[in-house]
């Protein structure tokens, strides 16, 4: 019998769960509606709010678990610098200006540095210290443990792969006139940069503060952090938790949110979250442009920055949203754009990702949502429609908005004559081996690695475990397997000495078009409470249906206060299995308690259930 094969669904017993913390977050306190954003009135019952109310408190625990793992106090604040050499430092700064950038071919530490650079670049903008008082130790602080929230077991969706999409966005801002290029860190000096203002009718990207850039720059950086290497459709199949949690609505891009949100605020950034004189609008601005990341609400997106385009009249506010989704959205599948070999990467890379999902999805028996397509001809074949479909629309309109963008935008056209050339080539060669050599377009190289074999359904216990069902996750925990790893608790011993990793662990474009799992029977689907609230009514947020993006999203009275160093779940010098049911096991709580900070965003193990996530009767222990 498979060891993780899911056990049957038992009648667990009820947690305790906090009844006043739950109605404090779901009252309307005289604002029309709980800042949750879940609308009470759906539910009716106690037993639903119960339900919701172990949701909550497990998203809580989860987040906290994976921040607390990856701060212990000898390391969060005596991180050793990020040692490179003055001549390498010099390369890597150049490389940060040249659109053939290739994360995914340099070891940890030069990722850290590369990162942490782009920021530093940044901090030479005028005004910014200003409007961001922070030091670049801290940033750097920032990215390392950042670094460490992310799976490093995704081949796409990693920390390589989020340096891909900063460096792409600095490059966005620096051909725009808008940012300094990298190389003015080899300047002698700490000169600032100022950027020229047109006379004329202001450029889109002049509308954006220097603290709007720095948001940019972090909702880059993090808009995939705690990605658990699965599909929104894939959860929802599955019936995830997560997915309940959020009624379905962008359920990885909000758990990227709200671990963001912690880890800043844990690396001494809660003044830009909570100071609405000096950084108004910070953390809004960060929900609206990570959210905007989902590719199911990328029509949305097209539509209303067209609008802009065409002149419709809308606010400054309004503007500033727009051109950081439109930046963040056209780096995060920038792939496409980049030179042919890079781009090939990246295909290869996420194409091991799905198959490693499509190998969890039969273990569990569930529909595919997504397709193995290891053979060159499909992989092209892929790439034709994604370029067709969402990369080169979404790289025209910006390129009409953001004129200065115009040559990325040319490069998607050139690759996409590339691609289906390749198209052509491979399907007129009938039996031929593969890879075929493309002698009309030789840029298509074949692979620099073949593709490694996908991860079996095991390995996905690293993954954030409400991302999972819940049967699974129990059946890992039976398993007493010695070589599982708690998704919370990889080691950071080795903080202070980076050293080289494999480099072959690529990070791929991280949005694979939603549209391709849209056809799938959805005969494993749940059915939970339906939302209609948004971030803001006033802003200008393409996922108006979806819940608030913040269950982190509270007003700054209700921030949750950071728990010590004394509440982590699972400690790295714990065996593998006993983190494991650490981890599952901290979610449970205590006693009642109306503490108003008891439902703040977070991540702990949710409790799915086989019919609706808020029906009545099953819980777990």
């Amino acid at each position: 019998m498979d060891m993780l094969q899911p056990p049957p669904l038992s009648q667990p017993r009820r947690r305790s769960v906090d009844v006043g913390g739950l109605s404090l977050a779901l009252g309307s306190q005289g604002l029309g509606q709980g800042w949750v954003g879940w609308d009470d009135s759906k539910m009716d019952t106690e037993e639903q709010q119960l339900l919701f109310a172990e949701l909550l408190s497990d998203m809580y625990n989860h987040t906290h678990t994976v921040i607390n793992a990856h701060e212990p106090s000898h390391v969060h604040f005596n991180l050793a610098p990020i040692d490179v050499s003055m001549e390498r430092r010099a390369e890597l700064i150049k490389s940060l200006d040249n659109w053939h950038f290739e994360p995914h071919k340099l070891p940890e530490h030069e990722v850290l540095y590369c990162s942490l650079a782009i920021f530093e670049a940044l901090f030479r903008l005028e005004g910014l210290l200003e409007m961001v008082p922070a030091s670049i130790d801290q940033v750097r602080d920032l990215l390392f443990n950042m670094r460490h929230v992310y799976r490093h077991q995704n081949s796409y969706h990693n920390f390589e792969h989020a340096l891909d999409v900063l460096q792409a966005i600095h490059m966005f801002l620096r051909s725009a006139g808008r940012v300094p290029p990298a190389s003015i860190l080899l300047e002698p000096d700490s000169r600032t940069w100022k950027p020229k203002q047109s006379a004329d009718k202001p450029a889109l990207v002049q509308y954006l503060t220097p603290a709007d850039l720095f948001c940019l720059y972090v909702a880059s950086i993090g808009h995939d952090v705690g990605h658990p290497g699965v599909t929104n459709m894939f959860m929802k199949n599955a019936q995830a938790p997560l997915s309940s949690l959020y009624d379905h609505n962008s359920p990885l891009e909000q758990l990227h949110y709200t671990l963001l949100i912690h880890i800043l605020r844990r690396q001494g950034f809660g003044f830009l979250l909570d100071n609405a004189h000096s950084t108004p609008h910070f953390r809004k601005l960060l929900a609206e442009t990570v959210l905007a990341t989902d590719m199911r609400v990328h029509s949305q997106f097209m539509k209303r920055f067209q609008q802009l385009i065409d002149g419709a009249e809308v606010d400054q506010w309004t503007k500033r949203v727009l051109v950081c989704q439109a930046l963040i959205k056209a780096a995060d599948i920038s792939n496409p754009c980049r030179p042919i070999n890079v781009s090939q990467h990246w295909a290869s890379a996420l194409q091991e990702e799905w198959t490693s999902q499509a190998t969890l999805e039969r273990h569990l028996h569930m529909i595919p949502s997504v397709k193995e397509e290891a053979d060159p001809l499909s992989e092209a074949k892929s790439q034709v429609w994604f370029i067709d479909t969402f990369a080169k629309p979404l790289f025209d309109l910006t390129a009409s908005g953001i004129p200065e963008t115009a040559e990325y935008a040319n490069n998607c056209t050139e690759n996409l004559a590339t691609w289906k050339a390749r198209v052509l080539l491979l399907s007129s060669c009938g039996d031929c081996p593969s890879p075929v050599h493309d002698t009309h377009s030789c840029s298509v190289r074949e692979r620099e690695r073949p593709l490694s074999p996908p991860h079996p359904p095991e390995d996905f216990v690293s993954a954030f475990p409400m991302a999972l069902p819940t049967a699974f996750r129990q059946g890992v925990d039976q398993s007493d397997r010695s070589s599982f790893h708690d998704w919370g608790s990889i080691s950071v011993s080795s903080a202070a000495a980076l050293t080289d990793t494999d480099s072959s662990r690529a990070s791929s474009p991280t949005h694979v078009p939603e549209a391709s799992n849209s056809a799938c029977p959805r005969s494993l689907s749940i059915t939970s409470i339906s939302t209609s609230s948004s971030i803001s009514s006033s802003s200008p947020s393409i996922t108006s249906t979806c819940p608030s993006a913040g269950l982190s999203d509270a007003p700054a009275s209700l921030a949750l206060l950071p728990p010590s160093h004394d509440d982590v779940g699972a400690d790295s010098s714990v065996s593998s299995a006993a983190a494991i049911r650490a981890a599952y096991k901290v979610s449970v709580r205590k006693k009642p308690s109306s503490n108003r900070y008891s439902w703040s965003p977070g991540l702990r193990d949710m409790a799915p259930r086989r019919e609706m996530a808020i029906a009545a009767g099953q819980g777990i222990d």
